[in-house]
Parts: C-alpha cells; structure tokens; sequence
C-alpha cells in the first residue's frame, strides 16, 4: 500500500530459494532403523526375564528354623549392702576455764552462725613474728580476702543494723563478725565500755557472756573452721565517760586478764561519754598492731548514749581509723525523731518519786528536718516520751558507716525513754535513711542549698524553734451573760498568736514550692516536705476555724441569750469547716499532703506523725447548752454574839514557858544521778 498512490518497484524471487515440505512416506525405512529394532527387543526381552526371577522369590515358603546357638549364661556376685552405722557426735563448745575438755567438731554454731567450711590445714607450724623478716611485717592498712569462703547470710559491712534486738543477741552477732574477720587474718578487739552509771546492769551481762563469747571462737578454732595461726585473736577493754581508762595494760591473748578488766570497771560519775575521743586514743595507743602484725582491729563500743564529744574529735576518730583499717561496731540505742534528748524515768530512793531525767540520744540527722508543733485534742505529742526515729544517733552511725563498722540497735537502758510505738520494720525503713556523709551540718547545709525544696525544709525546722505555736485552746467554756464577750476574746488570742507564728513559719516555702516535690529524688526529703507542709497548714485551718467560732459566738449572742439558753461552749471536731468556710481549698492541700505521707512511707514515724495529725478531722461544731446557775439557800441566822464574860485564870507554877516546836525542814531534793 502506497499511500501516494505509486506503486513500488516488484522485486523477483527465485525458485530455489522457497522451502517445501512434504509427508514421508511410511513405508520407505533405511537399514539402520532395522537394526535398532531387533537390539531393542533383545534387551526387553533380558529386562522381562531378570523382573520374573527376582518377582519369584515372593512366592517362596522361607525355612523359621534358626539355628541352633549354645546359650551363654553370665553369672554376677554382688556383695550384700552392709547397713552403716552413723557416729553419733556430741557438739560442744569449748570453755575457756576447761582445757580438759575434749572438744568435738563444730558445726553451724547457734549464736554464732558460721557456715561450714573446709579450710586446708597448715604444712608446718606458723612462723614466730620475730623471725620473718622485716618486709613481710610491713602489710598494706587495706584488707585483700585471702581465700574466704563467701557465705550469702554475711551482713553488709558499713550499715547501721537491721532492727532492734536484744542485747544479748547484739553480743551473738558480734561473736559473728569477729569469726568471719578470723577467717582473713588476725585479729584485735577493744571492748569499749561506757562508765555512766544507767550501764551498769548491762555491762554485769556483757561479763557474763564473756566466756560464751570466747568459748565459741576457741571451739571454732579448734574443729578447723578458723584458721590456724600464732595468736589469732588479741583483746583488750577499755572504759570511758569524761576520761579513757585503759583495763588492760596491753592486748592478750588470756581470757582470765579480759574478765578482771570488766570486774576491775569503776563507773563515771560526771555525766560525760566522750566516745569519740576513747577512740582516737585507742587508735594512738594499739594502731601499730596493725602495721606490725597486720591485725584486723575491731572496736565494738557498747553504750546508752550518742556521745558528747561530736565535731571534730568524731571527725578525727574516723581518720585515724580508717588509716589503720580499724573497724568500729557499737551496740546502742536508737535516736528520738527530730528531737536529741530523750528522758529516762528514775526513781529516787530518797521520796520514791520518779523524775525524767535527760539523756543525749540524738540527733537522727546531720540537721533537723522535723517542725515542732504541739497537736489538738487528746492523744499522745511524741516529745516525752520522744518518738523513736527507727535509727542510730547520726554520729555514732557515720563512725560505723565511714569505717566499714555495723551498728545494733539494742534495748538498752535509755529505750525505755522512748515512745513504746517506736519499733519500725528495717525494711520500711531503709528507703528513708539519713545520709551520713556529711562530717557536720555545714557540710550538710552546702549540699542542700542546691535543693530548694530541702532547703525550705530546713528553714521550716529552725523557724519551729524560734515561733512556737501555742498547744490545745480551750474546749470547754462557761460564761455568764457579763463576761461572755471577754471570756470569746481571751480564746480568740490563744489561736491568733498560734496563727502568727504558723505563718512566719510558713514564709520559708517559696512560692511554687510544690512543684519541687514531683522533682525531687530522695524519698526521705520528700516525706519531710510533705509531713511539715502539711501540718502547718492543717493547724493553720484549726486556728482560723477556731477564732471565726470565737467571733460567730461573741457576735450572735446576747447577753439575754447566754442567761437563758447558752452559757456553756464545747468545741468538738467536725469533718466540715462550719466557720471558716474561705479556708476549704488549703484544708484539702493539708489533707493531701498528710495522706501522701501516710501511703508514700507506711511503717515509718513520718507515717505516724500524720496519722496523728489526721486523727482528728479540720473543721470545728460548737455545741451550745444552758446549764441553770446553782442557787445556794439561805443559811440559818446566827445566834446574837454573848458579851465576853471574865474567866478566872489559876497560875500554875509547875508550867514552864517553853516555845512552840518548830515545824520540820523540808526534805531535801534527791541527788538525781547525772546520765
């Protein structure tokens, strides 16, 4: 096709180039096709014949006969189970006092607790110090394990103890330590004994546990479960009150010299525990022990008190301590919360009264942390007795806790100065423990000026002391229809100065305040926000509630009402503000603040002051009652007074002129003892 409409050149193709195809024929085939054939039908015929024979051999019977094998007969003698009798081994402690006494292995011990384990025995006797030369006498003051077998119950070193125990299991858990300690290398203990007299009775039990203790650690040694050395185990005792007494001349090795130094112990009578002070010169004293026979020291103080001596003497105990080594361990009391005396009930043998006589227990903390505001309504104030903080006093803890020490509280003498509530679960409150870094608050208030929130806590605290708010106003009021007015504003004066100084404590939290408490990290700083805030302005609604009732009732009231219907107020609380209806958003913040505590730190005293302050609901209900005034009746008129008569007076001569007996002297005060 041509769209142009001319027509293209054609182009001629030869026959020869075309291809045809056609049918072959059937019938035409060539010889070799034949040949295939006639192999092909020879190899079938192969294929056909093998498939028939190898197919026959189905249809053939097989012969089940087996042959006959000669059996084989295996025959065992086993020796018959001997039943063996189990030795029966008498577990006994030895006694220092009965060398006699044949002493039998030891295992698990009850008071001391030591897992069992197999130590390798010495090749040849120890060395005499005196013969080993010089270099290895000289050893590092840092302690390197020397293949002691880790056991899972070993307490954390550098702690302040689990919970409150008795003392005698104080002592048990001491006998603990000083094992494991053997277990490394030698060992020297110093008994520190607090002198002050309210000890007395519990350093004549610590006497008597003397030759338990000792037995354990000599029966221990001898089964194998301590090491053997030359002199393991040194000790000497000490005493101190406002001096340090040296009991024993120098550290040995004999029980009989330890035991006359508790009996040779004279008590203190000035009122002093300088601790801290025992244990620097202690260290002065012995230190080289540890440099020249590479002694563990172990310095186990048992007192009733946190020490006198704070600051820098406790400062320069730690040094000295850790420059040698020395661990410190103190069986004491715990520490009131937020407070540092607690008072301890003594009856005078001169009247048979009971005075509270003041005792240095505290402080908790490095600074204070706590608010002092006194409770409404009936129920305990928690400051005589203290409320128990549930920890040591702070610098007995930081001696521990800086020397890799432990601390058990015990119930000591100056427990029974405690809240009986006092007794916290450790593991409630681990979380909330004090931070003993700090070497004095100083040290402490540095750190926290970085905080707002602590900071704020801390100026709420030294405020409380210096604007003191006023305890319970009265509940209970009778006037009379012409003082009634004056009666409403005397109490209205007690709640307005409380209110005065809750507000100037108040000023130490910034506004926007609350909003650091959702930033802030530390659990116990967190509960003391909460518990301070919120009790200042719980017992800012009590106060305002409690002058608006005032004002209502001196208003309201007339003089002929009060002589007909209402001349008798009793305040209650109520779960509703009924006066000081503008102050409902900040009772609810209060509220807030308290309960947050209460589920935040539950088994703690934070926990317990709010609880106390929830106790009773804001709001205050006036119930108004008329009580008739007494009328007294006439009495009977008197007899007309007869004129004096004239007596006759008879001399007597035998009548001398003696003075009348002078009234007796008043008994002198008791002589309290000075704890």
């Amino acid at each position: 096709w041509n769209p142009e409409g001319t027509s293209s050149p054609i182009v001629a193709i030869d026959d020869g180039d075309v291809v045809e195809l056609e049918l072959a024929d059937e019938l035409e085939t060539d010889g070799i096709g034949s040949r295939l054939g006639v192999a092909g039908t020879a190899v079938s015929l192969l294929l056909h014949a093998w498939v028939i024979f190898n197919l026959s051999g189905l249809f053939v019977e097989p012969n089940d006969t087996a042959p006959s094998v000669p059996p084989i007969e295996t025959v065992m003698n086993e020796p018959e189970d001997l039943e063996e009798i189990e030795e029966q081994i008498d577990y006994e402690l030895a006694n220092p006092d009965e060398r006699e006494l044949e002493v039998r292995e030891v295992i698990n011990s009850t008071s001391v607790g030591i897992a069992q384990n197999d130590n390798p025995k010495p090749q040849a006797p120890p060395t005499p110090e005196l013969e080993r030369p010089p270099t290895e006498l000289q050893q590092a003051a840092y302690d390197i394990p020397e293949g002691i077998e880790v056991d899972d119950r070993m307490v954390v070193k550098g702690t302040v103890g689990e919970a409150i125990v008795q003392l005698e299991s104080a002592l048990d858990l001491v006998t603990w330590e000083i094992a494991n300690n053997l277990k490394e290398r030698k060992v020297m203990v110093v008994w520190m004994l607090d002198a002050s007299g309210s000890l007395a009775n519990q350093r004549k039990l610590v006497q008597k546990r003397l030759k338990r203790i000792y037995g354990e650690l000599d029966a221990l040694e001898r089964s194998g479960q301590l090491p053997m050395r030359d002199q393991p185990l040194l000790s000497a005792v000490v005493s101190y009150g406002q001096k340090t007494n040296y009991l024993t001349k120098a550290p040995t090795d004999q029980f009989s010299k330890i035991e006359k130094a508790f009996a040779a112990l004279k008590p203190d009578t000035s009122g002093q525990e300088n601790v801290f002070t025992a244990i620097f010169q202690v260290m002065g004293m012995w230190g080289h022990f540890r440099n020249k026979q590479g002694r563990q020291i172990m310095l186990v103080a048992i007192t009733d008190e946190a020490g006198d001596d704070h600051g820098a003497p406790l400062e320069a105990a730690i040094a000295r301590c850790r420059r040698k080594g020395a661990k410190a361990y103190v069986i004491g009391p715990s520490a009131p919360f937020g407070a540092r005396k607690g008072y301890v009930p003594y009856v005078a043998p001169e009247n048979g009264k009971t005075y509270q006589l003041p005792v240095d227990l505290g402080p908790d903390a490095a600074i204070p942390t706590q608010v002092r505001l006194p409770f409404w309504f009936g129920g305990p104030q928690y400051n005589r007795p203290p409320l128990s903080s549930g920890f040591a006093p702070y610098a007995l803890a930081r001696m521990v806790t800086e020397t890799g020490g432990i601390y058990f509280m015990s119930n000591m003498t100056t427990m029974a100065g405690l809240a009986p509530i006092g007794h916290f679960d450790a593991a409630s409150m681990r979380p909330f423990e004090p931070d003993y870094k700090y070497s004095s608050p100083a040290d402490c208030l540095k750190d926290i000026a970085k905080h707002p929130l602590r900071m704020a806590v801390y100026n709420a605290s030294m405020a409380s002391r210096q604007f003191q708010a006023n305890s319970t106003p009265r509940l209970d009021i009778r006037v009379t229809p012409g003082n009634f007015k004056q009666v409403a504003s005397d109490a209205q004066k007690s709640v307005a100065e409380s209110a005065l100084m809750i507000n100037q404590i108040l000023q130490a939290f910034p506004r926007g305040i609350e909003q650091a408490y959702h930033t802030e990290l530390s659990p116990r700083w967190r509960v003391a926000f909460a518990l301070a805030y919120g009790r200042l302005l719980a017992q800012k609604v009590r106060c305002m509630e409690y002058n608006y009732a005032c004002a209502q009732l001196k208003n309201d009231l007339t003089p002929q009402d009060v002589g007909s219907k209402s001349n008798h107020w009793i305040f209650r609380p109520d779960d509703k503000l009924n006066y000081a209806a503008p102050l409902k958003k900040i009772a609810r913040e209060a509220t807030g603040w308290l309960e947050k505590v209460v589920n935040e730190a539950p088994g703690t005293p934070f926990a317990v002051m709010a609880a106390r302050e929830l106790k009773d609901p804001l709001g205050l209900r006036v119930i108004q009652r008329y009580v008739p005034p007494v009328q007294r009746r006439p009495g009977r008129p008197r007899a007309a007074a007869t004129p004096n008569r004239p007596r006759v007076l008879f001399a007597n001569k035998n009548r001398k002129n003696t003075p009348p007996p002078r009234p007796a002297p008043p008994p002198k005060p008791p002589a309290l003892p000075k704890l």
